[in-house]
């Protein structure tokens, strides 16, 4: 009995596994919502920057300086810290207002393979011996995968103490080469790109970049015993025993940017026309943060069918019209109005003197539920059915 304990021993000790869920703070300094605000400080901190670089803004650049400052652009404070040009004017307004969807995605696979063996001499009969073994392994996969989404403009993040610790006082989080999202990733470069493109004209309405980093790490180790056998006794003679561990991270950050569209339509345009927040002709006149969002699914979606090399029956410049209508109702929803139903004259009148005017009969209460039910379809003169 106590060779066998001294054999579960030699196993139980190659098989040492862990088991938890796999996620970045494992292996990182930082915790998932630390990583998310060293992204925004980041962002914060380079579009500051290129404030100052434009003399947009000056020293100290503090959130209640930039909120002055960015007050006077839009008219509401005739003292502005810093004198601007008309040009710098409008461009700090669309810096203020544009908005920013960040998507995080950790996708994280572990791998802890255990294995042990030993080898026995048994007695056998006269001057004869039994060669016994045993083994046993242990194959642990875990995988998590943890995806969130974070909304920001740049208004709010600039002026915003709560956003970071201060403007350049949040703590240095210097590169981090081996596991880059819990350190700088130079969303700085980034900024300077989007701003650069829409100040050369005729800017796009989607800017979308993702950086994914990936993180491949793996060790082993091994162990051997030999030992020399005695004759007539029961003896463990060799004994093994491994174990190797690997873990793939793959970080992907994707950044929607959105500038706002502050300029009024043209004078020249379409006269007559029934515009609401919704209306589906018109998509791109929505708000920043709306637009910033659909352009995110957009190319999320464009992404997932070159990756399982198959489209969607609907195209998802549709479809994500829906999807970022959930995050803002308010802008999705249809018109409260009700249409006119003219019916002709016929049985059923109701009397003049106390009852309806003369000649018109009296609605039901299905034609009322109908009169309810059917909207105004967008663009249509009033006065038209919706069919």
């Amino acid at each position: 009995m106590r060779a066998v304990n001294w054999a579960v021993c030699i196993l139980t000790a190659g098989l040492g596994g862990c088991s938890f869920y796999p996620i970045p703070d494992d292996v990182g300094y930082s915790k998932t919502e630390d990583i998310v605000r060293y992204a925004r400080c980041e962002m914060r901190s380079a579009v500051i920057n290129y404030m100052l670089s434009k003399e947009l803004i000056d020293l100290p650049a503090t959130p209640e300086r930039i909120a002055a400052q960015i007050a006077a652009a839009n008219g509401e404070s005739k003292k502005p810290l810093t004198s601007l040009s008309p040009k710098q004017k409008v461009l700090l307004r669309k810096i203020a207002k544009v908005a920013v969807v960040y998507a995080f995605d950790f996708d994280i696979k572990e791998r802890n393979i255990s294995g042990a063996s030993a080898a026995f001499n048994l007695p056998w009969m006269t001057s004869n011996v039994l060669d016994a073994g045993a083994s046993a392994s242990l194959d642990l996969t875990r995988q998590g995968h943890r995806v969130f989404t974070s909304e920001d403009t740049w208004d709010e993040l600039l002026t915003n103490r709560e956003r970071c610790l201060g403007v350049f006082e949040q703590p240095e989080n210097p590169a981090n080469f081996i596991y880059p999202l819990t350190g700088a990733i130079g969303v700085g470069r980034v900024v300077e790109t989007f701003i650069d493109i829409e100040q050369q004209g005729g800017a796009k309405d989607s800017f979308v970049d993702t950086l994914t980093f990936t993180t491949d790490a793996g060790g082993g180790a091994g162990a051997a015993v030999r030992l020399d056998p005695v004759p007539n006794q029961f003896r463990p003679v060799a004994a093994t025993a491994g174990i190797s561990a690997s873990r793939l991270d793959i970080h992907k950050l994707t950044l929607s940017l959105v500038f706002p569209r502050l300029d009024p339509p043209s004078e020249g345009g379409i006269k007559n026309v029934v515009r609401f927040d919704g209306d589906l002709n018109a998509p791109f006149l929505r708000p920043a943060p709306w637009r910033a969002r659909y352009n995110l699914c957009v190319q999320d979606a464009r992404t997932r069918e070159n990756t399982f090399k198959q489209l969607r029956l609907t195209d998802p410049v549709v479809y994500c019209i829906t999807y970022a209508d959930e995050f803002a109702p308010q802008y999705g929803r249809q018109p409260q109005r009700t249409i006119a139903v003219t019916l002709t004259q016929g049985a059923n009148l109701a009397p003049g003197p106390g009852g309806v005017e003369q000649g018109k009969r009296r609605k039901t209460d299905d034609e009322r539920e109908l009169r309810e039910r059917i909207p105004v379809r967008p663009n249509r003169p009033a006065g038209l059915l919706p069919f």
